[in-house]
C-alpha cells in the first residue's frame, strides 16, 4: 500500500469513528396505560420522584397524541404511520387472537433502519404484535439485534397473565421462565448498555408493568393493596422506581450527554387518577383527548439543557423522523412517514414552519384532530380544551374565534380516510 493510500485508508477510519461518536444513543420507553394524571410532574398527586427528575433534566411536552390502544399506539410509534395507513386502528393481541400480526416484510421499524446504519439494538418489555411463541425470528427481522420480552397470554381459556411472577420471557430466541419479569428484562437492558457503551445504541423498552415490587435486600415489599386503584398506584411507583435505575445505568456509564431518553405512554390511564388537583377519569379506550394524552417527556442534553416545559405539540408519529434526523440516516425509499421531526421543537426554535399546528390520532373509524385549544373528530364534536378538558360542553356560542378555527380542523380532518387503507392485522396463520 502507497503512502497515499495509506493515508487516505487511515482519513477514511477516522471520519467513520468520529461519525459514529457523534451520533446520539436513543432510548424509548414507553410506559403503558400510565397517563398523565398518573405523573407528578404533570400535575398527578401520585408521587412519581425519577420521572419528575427525568422531566427536569429536559423537556416536557404538555400536548403529546398517541391512540386510545395499546398495540396501535405502539404500531404508531414505530412505524411513524398514522393508524388509518398502517391498519392498527384497534387494540389486537396477537399471542392471544392469532395472526401474522405486525408483518417484518410489509412494516419498516426505526430499528431496522438504524440497525443498519451502524447502530447496536435491543428490545426489552412487552411486544404483542407477533406470536412469538410461532415466529420467535420475528424481532430480527423487525431489527432488533438483541431482545428479552414477555411472551404474552397464549390465549388458551384459564391461562394466567403471568408478567409479574413466573413471566415467559423470549431472551435472543430461548424461551425460559423467571420468577420476576420486569427485573429480568431490566438486568437484560442493563448488560446491554454496559456492552455498547462504546458503540451507538438503541433501546426500545415497552415496559413490562405490573404491581410487583422491586426485589432485593435494599428494597421492602410493600403490603398488598387493597383496591384496584392501590395495585394500580403499585404500578406506577415501581415503573417509577425501573426508569430511574436505569437512568442511573446510562449516567454512571458517563453517557449521559450523548443519549436521548424518550419516556412516552400508550393511552390514556387504565385506572382514574388526579390531575391538577381534580378527579380524572380513566382514559383508556376512549376516542377522546383523555384517552389519547400521554406523557412525553425527552431528556437530551446535547439538544437542550432541560429545565423546560413546552406548548409544541407532539405524536407518535413524530419519533420515526426525530431519530433518522439526529442518527443522519435518510428516510427509507418507499416508506410514507406521517410525523415531523421534532429536533427543532428540543432545540427550542420559535419558527412555528419548523413544528406542529395540530396532531391527529384514530379509533377504529372515529378520527380526532386537535390544535393548541381545539378538539374535532369525525363524529361531529368539537370542543374547547382548556376550558373543557373533558369534552362534556358545547363551545360558547359567543366565542367568536371557534366558528373559523373550527371549519379549519375540520378541512384537515377530511384529508384522513375514514378506513384503514391496509389490511388489519394479517391473519394468514390464524387458528
Amino acid at each position: 500500500m502507497t503512502h497515499t493510500l495509506r493515508y487516505l485508508f487511515v482519513l477514511g477510519l477516522f471520519a467513520a469513528s468520529t461519525h459514529a461518536a457523534q451520533r446520539p444513543n436513543f432510548i424509548v420507553i414507553t410506559a403503558g396505560d400510565i397517563g398523565r394524571d398518573w405523573i407528578h410532574c404533570y400535575g398527578g398527586a401520585h408521587p412519581t420522584p425519577n420521572i419528575d427528575r427525568l422531566a427536569q433534566q429536559g423537556v416536557l411536552y404538555e400536548t403529546a397524541w398517541s391512540t386510545p390502544a395499546a398495540t396501535s399506539s405502539h404500531v404508531t410509534l414505530l412505524t411513524g404511520q398514522y393508524p388509518f395507513r398502517h391498519g392498527w386502528v384497534r387494540d389486537y393481541d396477537v399471542p392471544k387472537s392469532g395472526g401474522i400480526g405486525l408483518n417484518p416484510l410489509r412494516f419498516t421499524t426505526w430499528a431496522r433502519i438504524l440497525r443498519d446504519a451502524g447502530y447496536r439494538t435491543a428490545l426489552g418489555g412487552q411486544w404483542q404484535l407477533n406470536n412469538l411463541r410461532r415466529h420467535p425470528k420475528t424481532l430480527p427481522a423487525h431489527g432488533f439485534q438483541e431482545h428479552c420480552v414477555w411472551l404474552g397470554s397464549a390465549g388458551r381459556p384459564g391461562d394466567p397473565d403471568n408478567r409479574a411472577g413466573n413471566a415467559q420471557l423470549l431472551k435472543n430466541g430461548q424461551q425460559t421462565t423467571v420468577r420476576n419479569g420486569a427485573e429480568a428484562i431490566h438486568a437484560f437492558l442493563v448488560d446491554f448498555i454496559r456492552r455498547h457503551e462504546r458503540e451507538p445504541f438503541l433501546i426500545y423498552y415497552p415496559m413490562l408493568t405490573a404491581a410487583e415490587p422491586p426485589s432485593g435486600p435494599s428494597r421492602k415489599r410493600p403490603q398488598p393493596p387493597a383496591s384496584a386503584a392501590g395495585e394500580f398506584a403499585a404500578k406506577v411507583t415501581y415503573v417509577d422506581d425501573l426508569i430511574g435505575r436505569l437512568v442511573s445505568v446510562v449516567d454512571q456509564a458517563g453517557l449521559q450527554k450523548n443519549t436521548l431518553i424518550l419516556l412516552t405512554g400508550t393511552n390514556g390511564s387504565a385506572v382514574a387518577g388526579n390531575l391538577q388537583g381534580k378527579q380524572y377519569p380513566a382514559g383508556k379506550g376512549h376516542a377522546s383527548d383523555r384517552g389519547v394524552h400521554v406523557p412525553w417527556i425527552v431528556r437530551a442534553p446535547f439538544l437542550t439543557d432541560g429545565n423546560r416545559r413546552s406548548r409544541d405539540l407532539v405524536d407518535a408519529t413524530d419519533l420515526f423522523p426525530t431519530l433518522l434526523q439526529l442518527a443522519q440516516v435518510k428516510s427509507p425509499q418507499g416508506w410514507l412517514l406521517d410525523g415531523k421531526s421534532g429536533v427543532a421543537s428540543l432545540q427550542g426554535s420559535e419558527d412555528p414552519f419548523e413544528k406542529r399546528n395540530w396532531i391527529y390520532s384514530q379509533s377504529g373509524n372515529v378520527r380526532l384532530l386537535r390544535d393548541w385549544q381545539h378538539i374535532v373528530d369525525s363524529v361531529g364534536s368539537f370542543h374547547d380544551l382548556p376550558k373543557d378538558p373533558l369534552q362534556q360542553h358545547p363551545v360558547s356560542p359567543q366565542d367568536k374565534i371557534a366558528p373559523g378555527r373550527r371549519q379549519r380542523l375540520q378541512m384537515i380532518l377530511k384529508r384522513f380516510p375514514p378506513d384503514a387503507a391496509a389490511p388489519f392485522p394479517e391473519f394468514a396463520d390464524a387458528p
